[in-house]
């Protein structure tokens, strides 16, 4: 009779460990899915907010160059370049993106300061040397798509990259 009320309780025992065993399994994969469904929204706001800057600072800049004195432009540009907080943008990505994100980044960033530099300068009539400028940010804009598209669907796919 002892032996069989030992069986029983080691029985108990063994199906309430396997119990939580199971709970600690569910919870893990369901904070795993929590974790990447909100990494998910931070990083797609985060790059949506990116674009919007690069936009709005490329348009700016282009405004400098076609109504502001060639005398008062390195001031209007530097303006332009610093008012729709791309830098402060850039940095969270920095932290919060996949290293191909960064990248795409830095160089949409840093061709958006080379036409910020060029057109203190320029000629607003020099219609080639601006196309191609504009063709060069544009190019690197859709590097940048490209780049947090795969970070979106890797994300998607259950795959995310957690570090920069």
């Amino acid at each position: 009779m002892l032996t069989d009320e030992l069986d029983i309780a080691g029985l108990r025992a063994a199906w309430s460990s396997a119990g939580a065993g199971a709970t600690a399994l569910a919870d893990r994969r369901r904070w795993r899915r929590e974790a990447v469904t909100r990494l998910l929204e931070l990083r797609t706001e985060l790059y949506a907010e990116y674009l919007v800057a690069t936009e709005d600072t490329g348009r700016d800049l282009l405004r400098v160059l076609r109504t502001t004195a060639v005398e008062e432009r390195e001031t209007a540009a530097a303006a332009a370049f610093a008012g729709f907080n791309l830098g402060d943008t850039r940095q969270r990505i920095h932290v919060l993106a996949p290293l191909d994100v960064v990248r795409a980044a830095d160089e949409i960033f840093r061709g958006l300061r080379r036409a910020s530099d060029y057109l203190t300068t320029a000629d607003a009539q020099d219609t080639p040397a601006l196309l191609a400028l504009k063709d060069e940010v544009g190019t690197l804009r859709d590097r940048f798509q490209e780049a947090v598209r795969r970070d979106v669907r890797s994300l998607l796919a259950g795959s995310a990259s957690w570090s920069a």
